[in-house]
């Protein structure tokens, strides 16, 4: 009686959660289905589809359009309410199923302009890109008959997919890659706020320290920004192996999904993004490819004028609606925050409809490197460095997309789009640096510093075929100078933090004491030092923030001038004493990576089950292996253009968390060490022709 007592008060004082747990629990046992057949409308002929024991699953078809139909029938049915929340922020309509809370991030995208430039751009695929589109939808919405456990849980029933939504995923990602307003903005004060070689001084591709950079120097605080991670890749080829790992925001599910599609004369086993039948990073039997983020110079900040308003209406779950005004100049969108007092738009190749062509996917039907470089120079597409390798040894490196021609007007011509090929070591390496000819056309900003680059390089001078241990090489060679700062400022004391610093190892291993002390003294430096100098960018702009990648450049170039006009006496030794003092904890104890699902934001008490629980990883943002909270790998590939591959991905297949598939992988993704587990077939169905409504 008394535990039945207690039981009833309870429900008293937690029947709404009491609720919302029924409802998750109904939701998640009443929508799980991992394998199974089903119709599919627009099918030509019967598919063959094996449920893999990794989660993946092998597809045969008929025809290539067969196969992509049941790609997205097989996607829809592991990751139906992921699609459908990827399009929904990308259009600016979360709050429909989310509430007041997604407001702000629809009212980012609305102002955006995403879905009109989605439509214009689907107006203007070439016939292989829309039906490889349309046949996708087909199957996506043959899945989505059966409505997925998220959306049960918060009462909606996804619409039909669209040619248009998948666009919708391309300038979304295409954003993450390339929107770098808030550098722009910076540039634009740094540029007015000091003469020229001072500003050049600070900003990407600068020189030497400047002879009046002193009579600068002011009062400055927290004005700079380190350690903010920049969506990108490591991709390289060496022998007859090319290995990539993109990196992008960590989520569950995963921003990646694997493919394995085989038809007739074809096959293809890689990497996309969900939402997107499009293989990013892949091998077909004849050719691998592979891309990293190529940094490009795509976004520009206009003077608005001649600006119109436009009022939208965003449908608010539980609420009434609210308003949303987009401000344009023509068709550009004007930015909400003005620059130095003055409006100013956005020009961005995103919203140039060539941006969204796809012709990159013809990739997938390409037999060699030659055939490859020209399926890209007659694309456009998003900006992409793009790396292959044939069966016949042949090599590439080209940079792709809808690139601006700087200096001149206009776009370049895909034969004026900078490449390398078959280089004579046969070694090729992306990782987001400048890596390509930036003559006689400039095409990146702020690129990588390269530390990641000339890395995987040494590497590779000598390595033994083992693309996976490389992939997690935990060395950090840009803090090597921060290292010798601190323990020349220590040098003679006799206490632990000075022996710990002498004896780093260059790591960022979990065990690693030093290397969290040496981030915290990087970011100290960057702000005490630098700060000062940007006193008159803040009276320009009060928003203003200097976050470049390039800030260890100015940084280490004033350190190292032993000018007391530019570093103080007693400063940086302040510095070093501030980062020690912070204590020693062990680099695992700092670098805690686990997987977050979107709906625990909802319901905080069902993470646990929804994601994966935060543990201590080796990396760093400048090692190979780049994993930081909330970033990092977000796949794995080493391939041969012969068709041998293998993949490690951060979660799992499914987005349905009962599903055996839901993070069945992060194990092996998460240990640096290599792990052999053998594939079988879990089960094995037939997707059927069936009849559109």
């Amino acid at each position: 009686m008394v535990a039945l007592g207690w039981g009833i008060g309870y429900l008293r004082v937690h029947r709404a959660r009491v609720a919302l747990e029924f409802r998750m629990a109904r939701a998640l046992v009443t929508s799980h289905a991992d394998c199974g057949g089903a119709s599919v409308p627009g099918l030509d002929d019967e598919v063959r589809a094996e449920l893999r024991s990794d989660g993946v699953t092998r597809i045969e078809a008929a025809s290539w359009l067969d196969a992509v139909r049941a790609l997205g029938f097989v996607m829809g049915r592991d990751r139906g309410f992921h699609l459908d929340l990827l399009r929904r922020t990308a259009a600016g309509r979360l709050a429909e199923v989310w509430g007041r809370t997604a407001l702000p991030v629809d009212v980012q995208h609305r102002r955006l302009g995403f879905g009109a430039a989605a439509k214009a751009a689907a107006g203007k695929l070439e016939a292989p890109e829309r039906e490889l589109l349309t046949a996708f939808a087909d199957g996506v919405n043959a899945a989505l008959a059966s409505v997925p456990f998220e959306s049960r849980f918060l009462s909606y029933r996804p619409g039909r997919w669209t040619v248009e939504d998948s666009l919708l995923i391309v300038l979304s990602m295409y954003h993450g890659l390339s929107w770098n307003e808030q550098s722009k903005r910076a540039e634009a004060v740094v540029r007015r706020a000091f003469p020229e070689d001072v500003a050049s001084f600070f900003l990407p591709g600068g020189g030497g320290v400047p002879e009046e950079l002193a009579r600068f120097r002011g009062h400055g605080e927290n004005l700079v920004e380190v350690g903010a991670a920049v969506a990108g890749s490591n991709c390289w080829v060496a022998g007859d192996q090319l290995a990539c790992d993109p990196h992008l925001p960590l989520t569950m599910p995963n921003m990646l999904y694997e493919v394995d599609l085989a038809w007739p004369g074809g096959r293809v086993r890689g990497l996309a993004t969900p939402g997107l039948p499009v293989v990013l990073t892949g091998t077909n039997g004849h050719l691998a490819w592979g891309v990293t983020n190529l940094s490009a110079d795509v976004l520009d900040l206009v003077p608005a004028e001649e600006t119109e308003d436009q009022i939208a209406r965003i449908r608010v779950r539980g609420g009434q609606e609210a308003e949303c005004r987009t401000v344009w100049t023509g068709s550009l969108p004007v930015s909400p925050e003005p620059l130095m007092g003055e409006p100013v738009a956005l020009r961005w190749t995103g919203h140039d409809p060539r941006a969204c062509d796809l012709k990159f996917q013809r990739l997938v039907h390409a037999t060699s490197v030659a055939e490859g470089v020209r399926v890209l120079e007659d694309a456009d597409g998003i900006a992409l460095n793009v790396l292959m390798t044939d069966s016949a040894g042949a090599t590439a490196h080209l940079a792709t997309g809808l690139l601006p021609r700087r200096p001149g007007e206009g776009y370049l011509s895909g034969a004026e789009r900078p490449g390398l090929l078959d280089p004579a070591d046969g070694i090729l390496v992306s990782a987001n640096d400048s890596a390509l000819p930036d003559e006689p056309f400039r095409i990146g900003y702020d690129t990588d510093p390269g530390f990641r680059a000339r890395r995987i390089r040494s590497l590779l001078a000598g390595h033994d075929g083992d693309m996976r241990a490389l992939q997690n090489d935990t060395s950090v060679e840009l803090y090597e100078p921060y290292r010798d700062i601190a323990v020349g400022v220590l040098a003679g004391r006799d206490d632990i933090a000075a022996a710990l610093l002498a004896s780093w190892d260059g790591r960022s291993d979990v065990d690693s004491s030093a290397f969290a002390v040496l981030v915290r003294l990087r970011e100290v430096l960057a702000r005490r030092v630098l700060s000062p100098f940007f006193a008159p960018c803040r009276e320009l702009e009060p928003r203003f923030r200097y976050a470049f990648r390039c800030v260890d450049r100015p940084l280490l170039a004033i350190l190292r001038s032993g000018d007391p006009a530019l570093v103080p006496d007693g400063l940086v030794e302040e510095c070093v004493d501030q980062a020690v003092e912070g204590g020693a904890p062990r680099w695992g104890e700092v670098n805690q990576v686990g997987l977050d699902h979107p709906l625990a934001a909802l319901v905080p008490w069902a993470a646990p089950l929804l994601g994966v629980a935060a543990t201590a990883q080796p990396g760093a943002l400048h090692a190979v292996r780049t994993c930081v909270p909330g970033f990092a790998a977000a796949g794995r590939s080493v391939l041969s253009p012969g068709g041998d591959a293998s993949f490690e991905v951060p979660g799992g297949q499914s987005g349905h968390p009962l599903s055996v598939h839901f993070a069945d992988r992060h194990e092996q993704w998460s240990s640096p060490v290599a792990s052999v587990s053998r594939r079988h077939t879990e089960c094995a169905y037939v997707l059927r022709p069936g009849e559109r409504n």
